[in-house]
């Protein structure tokens, strides 16, 4: 796989993609004073930036990432294979725009997402 997709959207080859994460845990203070930490599960995040995006393909993000609303995202993973998930996006802040052939392009998109699950 070399690009990602986001719903059904088909996004350019990324610049940089990075797949990494947290756990999720809750911790208790013991009446000895001990912290006991109880791991839920690991949380994905995405970061993926791109040199440059086609202004149509970021006008159908963009209402994604506002409306709050959870999103199926395929992207490679670190074991060689393709896998998917379901996150919510956030998009940085887009830098210069201009024509390419006459299209409108957003220079250094970088979006953010986080996975709803913990696995």
């Amino acid at each position: 796989m070399d690009n990602i997709m986001i719903g059904e959207i088909e996004m350019p080859r990324t610049r940089t993609l990075e797949i990494g994460g947290e756990y999720e845990s809750k911790e208790a203070t013991m009446a000895s004073g001990k912290i006991v930490r109880d791991v839920l599960g690991w949380r994905a995040e995405l970061t993926a930036t791109w040199e440059w995006v086609p202004a149509g393909l970021l006008k159908q993000l963009v209402p994604i990432a506002r409306s709050g609303a959870f999103v199926t995202i395929q992207y490679p993973d670190s074991t060689g294979g393709d896998t998917s998930g379901v996150f919510s996006i956030e998009i940085g802040n887009q830098k210069i725009f201009k024509f390419r052939s006459g299209v409108p392009y957003w220079y250094n998109v970088e979006l953010t997402a986080t996975a709803q699950e913990v696995v």
